[in-house]
């Protein structure tokens, strides 16, 4: 029976293709192996919970959490995405929301966030088995996961904490990387393709997987990775709807990742965040760059990290949390240093590695216990309470603005699809909150919200512009004649203000 494990099957990736050759009985029953993974995880899993306790509550740590949460009701209410509910992101994790509502009975975020949890550890027991083939050496494999699990956590506590895109994406990544450096380029591509179904970046590691499956099959390899990881993408595609599925995923986003006009913006918030993720993340990415030196042994692990690159430059938006993409990479880079360090000098690196890691750690985690209520928390806060106490369940209603929050706290469904207005306005975080207008819709956006409108009339139309709740004021009612319309044309008046939000309600409406 063929395995690759150990230092027994240990082949150098840059100059030969890893080969499957017979391993002891003893091994290859595997008891061991199994037994010695198991406790990983454990070990893993002990490690992100502890990590990510301060997640174990109900507040949302940012706006990607409440959006998935509005979307997830959405679903259970009969609605279909892309339909009754769109995103610019695949539609693998709405999905999972949905299921853990639906599992659980509630659409609280604790139980999303025991996934996240796991997701963290499964990526870790990844790495840890890659490490262990790797290098030959079994502490390796403590060494990686548990670097990966303390960086992970090294983010702003909105990009670290929550359950957002990236975190349920990176362990099918890393399968799909484990996979292609096993020879198995078909089963790394549709791997590959359900981490796309989580978040499109993950596409960008195809360029590591090419060049696995090139070097093992030549084009008979890259054709099967490509086709393998085109056809579950397809399949989810005529499930629901060729046309809104690639429109929303793929197509429809041209004006979300255009930086023109603002491309100065973009480089300085790009480097800006690029030093704080340098500052944060400095052990792994100094050891990193000391293991260029192996950089034949290692050209996959380098490839990765560019494809890595590639996802964060996507769109020039530069979010915190679209660095987790690199650290797999980075993680088992920076391990290789550790290994090719004399044994004397490797003692201190990993305890140099272990203070600064840990202190860097305990820095971002403290900041995951807040201690006082952001403005705008406090604003949604207080718009879903009116909402709740002046609606009923069934009823729908709108915010104009950036606070799906709103919708998934009080319980109540978007009177459109469009569980913020950003589309409609051009309003969107990586931008200047002032590049807002007609011109920046989604295409089809206002067509779309008008006729949701007509369909699923709100109770009541709350708009954060007054309130400057997530720099709304950029983006004033009077400034989209359509809406503006539909506001004098349908008799809405403006009745009191929550927290600086304009709450409307129709004329005789109560």
């Amino acid at each position: 029976m063929g395995r690759v494990s150990g230092p027994d099957v240990m082949t150098d990736v840059s100059t030969a293709p890893v080969e499957l050759r017979p391993v002891p009985v003893s091994e290859a029953n595997g008891g061991g192996r199994r037994r010695s993974l198991l406790w990983l995880l454990l070990v893993f899993l002990a490690l992100s919970a502890a990590l990510r306790f301060p997640s174990f509550d109900n507040h949302v740590f940012n706006n990607d959490e409440a959006y998935l949460a509005t979307e997830a009701q959405v679903l259970q209410h009969g609605g279909h995405l892309y339909t009754d509910a769109v995103d610019r992101k695949p539609p693998l994790v709405p999905y999972v929301y949905a299921a853990v509502f639906e599992v659980t009975g509630s659409d609280g975020l604790a139980a999303v966030r025991v996934l996240a949890v796991l997701a963290h550890a499964l990526t870790a027991l990844l790495l840890a088995m890659e490490a262990r083939r790797r290098f030959r050496r079994g502490w390796t494999a403590v060494a990686v996961g548990v670097m990966y699990l303390l960086a992970a956590t090294a983010f702003r506590p909105e990009d670290a904490q929550a359950a957002n895109f990236e975190v349920f994406m990176l362990p099918l990544l890393t399968a799909a990387m484990i996979f292609g450096i096993r020879r198995r380029p078909a089963v790394a591509g549709a791997t590959l393709a359900v981490a796309t179904l989580a978040k499109q970046t993950a596409a960008t590691t195809l360029l590591p997987l090419a060049w696995l499956a090139w070097r093992v099959r030549r084009t008979r390899g890259v054709v099967l990775l490509g086709i393998s990881f085109a056809v579950p993408i397809l399949v989810v595609a005529a499930l629901m709807g060729f046309h809104d599925f690639f429109f929303w995923v793929f197509t429809g986003n041209g004006g979300y990742l255009d930086a023109s006009g603002v491309l100065g913006y973009a480089l300085k918030l790009g480097a800006r965040e690029t030093g704080w993720f340098i500052a944060g993340h400095a052990v792994i990415v100094g050891l990193a760059v000391l293991a260029w030196r192996h950089r034949r042994e290692d050209a996959d692990l380098w490839l990765w990290a560019l494809s890595g690159a590639l996802a964060v430059l996507a769109g020039l938006r530069f979010f915190p949390h679209y660095y987790l993409q690199l650290l797999p990479p980075l993680c088992l880079l920076a391990t290789r240093t550790l290994t090719s360090s004399r044994l004397t000098a490797r003692r201190w690196l990993v305890g140099g590695l272990a203070i600064v890691m840990v202190g860097t750690t305990a820095y971002y985690l403290a900041d995951a216990f807040p201690e006082r209520t952001s403005r705008d928390v406090r604003i949604a806060a207080d718009v879903t309470t009116y909402v709740r106490r002046n609606s009923n369940s069934g009823e729908r209603v709108l915010v104009w603005g950036h606070s799906p929050d709103v919708y998934w706290a009080s319980d109540r469904l978007p009177a459109t699809r469009f569980p913020t207005t950003g589309f409609l306005t051009g309003a969107s975080g990586g931008r200047p909150p002032d590049r807002v207008g007609m011109k920046y819709a989604t295409p089809g956006a206002w067509r779309e919200f008008l006729d949701d409108l007509r369909k699923h009339p709100p109770v009541l139309i709350i708009d954060m512009s007054t309130a400057d709740q997530r720099n709304a004021r950029f983006y004033p009612p009077r400034r989209f004649p359509p809406f503006e319309h539909y506001l004098v044309s349908g008799g809405w008046q403006r009745v009191t203000f929550v927290d600086g939000a304009g709450i409307y309600r129709r004329t005789g409406s109560g």
